[in-house]
């Protein structure tokens, strides 16, 4: 454990973005997992609930996944052309899934 008050400190700033970042690759991890076995199954209805995030009423809000890995860019949690790559994968393949149908 840290003696110095402003080692003490930077140890608590340090666990407080490992929570909020570990929160946030969760949140992507799970939704990533939802997509791609909606993906495997040919569920297009799902894999599009979990790429847009839709209202009641019909109305597209924002893309769910897309603003995860925006959110991940954001953080300095993944490097952007790691999440530019991850985003055009993922509407490739709801592209594909959509036209088989």
């Amino acid at each position: 454990m840290p003696i110095i008050q402003w080692a003490k400190k930077a140890l608590r700033v340090s666990r407080k973005k490992q929570v909020r970042n570990t929160h946030i690759k969760n949140i992507y991890n799970e939704l990533r997992r939802a997509f791609e076995k909606a993906i495997k199954s040919n569920e297009g209805e799902t894999a599009n609930a979990v790429w847009f995030n839709k209202k009641e009423d019909g109305k597209n809000v924002k893309s769910w996944l897309q603003s995860t890995i925006d959110k991940l860019v954001k953080k300095n949690l993944i490097h952007k052309n790691n999440g530019a790559r991850k985003k055009a994968k993922f509407a490739k393949m709801l592209k594909e899934i959509s036209i088989s149908k």
